[in-house]
């Protein structure tokens, strides 16, 4: 009989609430799978005949060693997915995700993961979709790692297989609006639309915080909305600031009894405006843009007044650096006030001018 696992049982054996049973793994079709049987509760000399009967076919079937259990993809997700349900607020996108990679990788153990596989994948989704984006297979590949580290943090595995799995390139948008096309979006708004899209384009709110709003978050003596961390995609309290022109404009608006929310339409919460900004743009002639893009506006604006970007991040609610960037966008004329700015403070380029002003007199 081998050693004893790390309940005192020789291998295979164990017992619970319910009485022994024998616990061992096996491989059918490069598939790992999970073998039990129950004993019930008997006396622990039968139970180790029992399991001395069963010895022979665990060796000849090759079954795996029960101290050391290989987990399977749907096994790490399951447990992933535990972890997202009580931490984030995007746990139905993670769900999505999962069985779309569930498809593909089932209950392939996740150490015979490797790079060639994932490729694989790419192949099979591509297949299925073919104008799928690569930003796309990076958010799903994204889940894919985050469930095998998940699995590395739970001692369920040891390494990362496809840790150097390289991302496709993508292309971050940043389409912002000039102040002419802004104008002429509003202009073209009508009803709640036009202090959506004011909203976001001034605070950086995100659509689902805009919608969601409830008269309680709003504190017009402070002028301020307290989203609280379970109102934020992020899971982090934070105020957003209002200037007098917002403010009053959610005075103007009127309550609806029975309803927490600012947003209404024929007493019930608004859900979505995506029609209404959409006919909006298109009476404006304002071509690919969407809503979230307006959050874009609003950092790119903050950042051309001067305000720092701590501050900047404080209200739009980016956690990181790198996350923030993405929704700055620099343009042309940034780029020519990096010039004008670097001749006001550099005295070398300012003698050069001199020098090229007196050789030209």
């Amino acid at each position: 009989m081998s050693k004893p696992n790390v309940h005192g049982l020789p291998q295979h054996l164990r017992r619970d609430n319910w009485g022994y049973f024998l616990d061992y793994f096996i491989q059918e079709g490069g598939i790992r799978k999970r073998n039990r049987v129950r004993l019930g509760e008997i006396p622990l000399e039968k139970a180790k005949k029992i399991l001395a009967q069963h010895m022979q076919a665990i060796v000849e079937h090759k079954f795996l060693d029960v101290d050391k259990p290989k987990i399977t993809f749907n096994e790490a997700a399951e447990g992933f997915l535990a972890y997202s349900r009580s931490r984030k607020k995007t746990f139905r996108r993670d769900g999505e995700m999962i069985a779309t990679l569930g498809k593909f990788f089932d209950n392939r153990p996740l150490e015979s993961l490797t790079l060639d596989l994932v490729e694989e994948y790419v192949m099979f989704r591509r297949k299925q979709r073919p104008t799928l984006m690569g930003s796309s297979l990076n958010r799903e590949i994204a889940s894919l790692k985050a469930i095998i580290n998940r699995a590395i943090r739970n001692g369920q595995l040891e390494k990362n297989p496809i840790s150097f799995f390289k991302f496709f390139k993508e292309t971050p948008r940043n389409r912002t609006l000039t102040p002419d096309e802004y104008k002429r979006l509003l202009e073209n708004c009508s009803g709640r639309t036009r202090i959506f899209v004011q909203l976001a384009y001034v605070t950086a709110m995100r659509k689902g915080e805009i919608m969601g709003l409830r008269w309680d978050q709003v504190d017009f003596q402070h002028k301020v909305i307290v989203l609280e961390a379970t109102d934020t995609k992020t899971l982090e309290k934070r105020e957003v600031p209002l200037d007098e022109e917002l403010a009053e404009m959610l005075r103007q608006i009127p309550i609806t009894l029975g309803c927490p929310y600012v947003f209404t339409f024929k007493g019930k919460r608004i859900l979505d405006i995506k029609t209404n900004f959409n006919s909006a743009c298109r009476r404006a002639g304002i071509k690919g843009f969407h809503f979230h893009d307006l959050r874009h506006c609003a950092v790119t604006n903050m950042r051309k007044a001067g305000v720092p970007d701590n501050v900047i991040m404080s209200i739009s609610g980016h956690k990181t650096t790198s996350m923030f960037r993405r929704y700055d966008a620099v343009d042309r004329i940034d780029r020519h006030k990096a010039l004008e700015q670097l001749r006001l403070n550099d005295k070398s380029l300012k003698l050069n001018d001199n020098h090229m002003t007196s050789v030209s007199q």
